[in-house]
């Protein structure tokens, strides 16, 4: 897929930390608590303001159990979802449990059950 394009590397990191915290189904407060440090030092990643370490890094990506490089390449997809409020995106714990094991799908088996997803939801 196409990576997604935005004005700064600050700036794609922010947008794809945010969009798969979400995805995880955590709260900014929650990965904050995680890592041990203020919410508002951990706002400032998503918003561009400040790059955290390359230790903050590694535990994001344990935390939100994705590899490092897609925290700086987000892909399309990611864009429409970055922009939702915490309020928006409440996912129930089996909903979590279920993205979390997509994730954990490589890239041929995530095909297959988008595949799926699209047949049994009726879409094209």
């Amino acid at each position: 897929m196409p990576k997604r394009k935005t004005g700064s590397t600050d700036e794609s990191f922010g947008q794809n930390l945010a969009f798969y915290r979400k995805i995880a189904g955590y709260t900014q407060q929650q990965i904050a608590d995680m890592l041990n440090i203020n919410r508002t030092t951990y706002t400032k990643y998503e918003t561009g303001a400040s790059e955290p370490s390359i230790e903050i890094m590694k535990k994001l990506s344990e935390i939100l159990k994705v590899d490092i490089n897609s925290l700086f390449n987000g892909e399309d997809e990611n864009a429409a979802l970055s922009d939702i409020t915490d309020e928006e995106f409440v996912l129930t714990a089996e909903q979590r449990i279920m993205l979390r094991r997509y994730s954990s799908l490589n890239r041929e088996d995530r095909i297959e059950i988008e595949k799926m997803i699209h047949k049994l939801s009726g879409e094209k």
